[in-house]
């Protein structure tokens, strides 16, 4: 498969069973992107491929995969490498998100949250990264939070995770830099998914809520254009300028206010 920028090229995205990597790859296939759709539910994934093929012609390639699974990311990476797919561009979108106080959460649970958020997603950096950069070519696109920007009480362990996320984007983009490779870090707000039905950020005003389509707009703008962080939304944005300005001590103040909305 080719790997000029002219050309068709193939991206993988995982956590592409709904919400944002739903959409992201909705937008790659509308740009003439094949698809490597990964996520744990089979069926679902089929059914979005089906839409791929028939709304934008793209060959797609289902891989269910649990990546909460140590041994998952190798194996993905072996399954395309032996059925010859060349990802062009990776898309790390899967996460998961457990709020509670910390002390009070199953830790199984945060291990599991850990190991798809931050293992999973540098694993498959690291194995994909490779073979871009012999063939001189590639992008990567990788789905944090503007949670990355401050800690946030109850959503400890997941804003963690994110923030790991941002710092090593930022760094491997310094470190790719003149090698024709890109990493983008994508931070949105709170997003209308799955993922945050239930939880406390659901009950957040319809204004600072955001819809998955918009993000993986903006998020493949951004990837497209070797941003190497992109904030998703112009209130984000702003939000995120204050922060960086803004003393330590303040910061824990507004995460802790963030937070009330568990114990609300």
């Amino acid at each position: 498969m080719s790997t000029k920028e002219n050309e068709r090229q193939c991206a993988l995205v995982t956590g592409a069973s709904g919400g944002i990597g739903l959409e992201l790859a909705r937008v790659l296939a509308a740009h003439r992107f094949d698809l490597v759709l990964l996520a744990r539910s089979r069926d679902k994934l089929e059914t979005l491929a089906g839409e791929l093929k028939a709304d934008h012609g793209a060959r797609v390639t289902v891989v269910p995969a649990d990546l909460s699974e140590p041994s998952a990311p190798q194996a993905v990476f072996d399954t395309l490498n032996d059925a010859g797919i060349q990802v062009g561009l990776l898309v790390n979108n899967a996460g998961l998100l457990i709020e509670g106080r910390f002390g009070e959460l199953d830790l199984e649970d945060e291990l599991r949250l850990l190991q798809v958020n931050v293992l999973a997603m540098t694993a498959l950096t690291r194995l994909f990264l490779p073979p871009m950069l012999e063939r001189k070519h590639g992008r990567i696109l990788n789905v944090a939070s503007i949670a990355a920007f401050v800690p946030v009480p109850n959503l400890a362990v997941y804003a963690a995770s994110k923030a790991y996320v941002l710092s090593f984007g930022e760094a491997l983009s310094q470190e790719l830099s003149g090698s024709k490779i890109t990493l983008t870090t994508l931070c949105p707000g709170v997003t209308e998914t799955g993922m945050v039905q239930g939880t406390s950020l659901a009950g957040m005003p319809r204004m600072m809520i955001m819809d998955a389509k918009s993000v993986a707009q903006e998020g493949y703008r951004a990837c497209m254009a070797g941003k190497p962080v992109h904030v998703a939304g112009i209130a984000n944005e702003l939000a995120v300028q204050w922060v960086k300005y803004q003393p330590n001590w303040l910061m824990r103040a507004v995460g802790g206010l963030l937070g009330k909305g568990r114990d609300a």
